[in-house]
């Protein structure tokens, strides 16, 4: 049993591998965006080409942006990395200074060790619903670690009534404008809620508003924008303004009104009248001093374009070693969750994510809720990137990619064994 883990986690960091050039192994092919794979699990057929021209080092751009989208991209990552202090309206509760401070391994975009984990926190009433902890005010459930404001105390109290605590490690940023470029449909063709085929695996969407959620620890959020605009509040107290339809049609990804409403939707019964275009986001506000909005909407313009334009990693050609480790990979049923190809309309994408549900048993239950997702359940994590990018889990529990693959219960307790 020791060896055959170990053969497999050697397949999975092959699979994923980032060398120091920041690369990775294709499903198939060369390496250079030629191959690829059929998107059904399996990857081998090479029926579907490799997009081109968005691989790349890590932290670095994709390749076919535009001379303004790269002048774009320096300005947000220079918004990433401001230390933002009191007098431009950090806190009065925060967690760190500036973006960066959590999305630094392996360079700026990615994760963060152990150090940077964070706390989310709850409880369940008595009739079963979840309800975030307010930390200093509300956070979505983030446990703030400083509060300035001198009538709080410098540690912001945690409500007495809260029972559920759960940590998270940082996720990293490379690639997800490709992401939020897959329609829904892509990600709804693999659900499987009911285990319909009887494989044990039964996926399913999360929905944000309506629409099918991708980014996130448990696919909670549709939009970049969003999982940006979250954490500047949540973590440093720093507050926006949702930027406008016109604005989101500039971003490097359209994410205005006219092009969420060519998205393949939820079904009726998640939607409302108020959610047929495009998920509504407002303003977040506070009472430090400084006026709001905190950040500019040209600064956030920038930080969200960033995010977009970052690179996923460069694929590599599979040698002998990782062809093996692809086939153990698959024969095993990893490739049922971690879908080796997704389609966007740039062609093929190595994510190896569903971007779906599953549930991963007891032992990596956490209790919190979010949208659909049960405290059990966890989105399927990217694994581009990811030999780059550890501690691994939502948590970071895991050192290794062995003792990762070895946590994996509910769903994937029948691959770990």
């Amino acid at each position: 049993m020791v060896r055959f883990l170990t053969v497999c986690a050697v397949g999975v960091l092959a699979i994923a591998w980032v060398g120091c050039n920041g690369t990775m192994l294709p499903p198939d092919g060369d390496g250079n965006g030629n191959g690829g794979g059929n998107g059904n699990g399996d990857g081998t057929d090479g029926d579907i080409a490799m997009a081109v021209g968005v691989f790349g080092v890590l932290g670095q751009p994709i390749s076919v942006a535009t001379v303004d989208e790269l002048d774009t991209f320096e300005r947000g990552k220079a918004v990433s990395l401001r230390r933002f202090d009191l007098a431009d309206g950090l806190g009065p509760a925060f967690n760190v200074t500036f973006c960066g401070a959590c999305h630094e391994r392996p360079t700026a975009g990615g994760s963060a060790g152990l150090y940077r984990n964070f706390f989310l926190a709850g409880r369940t009433t008595d009739d079963g619903v979840f309800v975030p902890s307010e930390s200093a005010g509300d956070a979505g459930g983030v446990l703030r670690t400083y509060d300035y404001a001198p009538e709080n105390p410098a540690r912001p109290a945690v409500p007495s009534d809260t029972t559920i605590f759960a940590q998270r490690n940082p996720i990293p940023f490379f690639g997800v404008g490709l992401l939020a470029e897959l329609s829904d449909e892509e990600i709804l063709s693999r659900a499987d809620e009911d285990d319909e085929d009887g494989d044990g695996i039964s996926g399913r969407p999360n929905y944000d508003q309506g629409f099918v959620g991708r980014f996130g620890r448990k696919s909670q959020t549709i939009s970049i924008e969003g999982f940006i605009r979250g954490p500047l509040f949540n973590h440093l107290g720093i507050t926006t303004d949702p930027l406008t339809d016109a604005q989101r049609a500039l971003l490097p990804v359209d994410s205005s009104a006219d092009s969420a409403a060519l998205r393949i939707m939820g079904p009726p019964e998640k939607l409302s009248p108020a959610l047929q275009v495009a998920a509504p986001s407002e303003s977040t506000t506070d009472d430090d001093g400084v006026a709001d909005p905190e950040m500019s909407a040209e600064d956030l313009f920038d930080l969200v374009s960033y995010a977009m334009l970052l690179a996923a990693p460069l694929p590599e050609a599979l040698t002998t070693q990782t062809r093996r480790g692809k086939a153990q990979f698959e024969d095993i049923g990893c490739a049922a969750c971690h879908t080796p190809m997704l389609v966007g309309p740039r062609g093929g994408l190595p994510v190896y994510s569903d971007l779906l549900l599953h549930d991963m048993g007891e032992e990596l239950a956490d209790g919190i809720v979010m949208n659909d997702a049960s405290g059990s359940e966890f989105r399927t994590q990217p694994l581009w990137g990811l030999a780059a990018v550890g501690p691994y889990l939502h948590d970071g529990r895991a050192e290794s990619i062995d003792a990762a693959i070895r946590a994996h219960g509910g769903e994937g307790q029948a691959s770990a064994d």
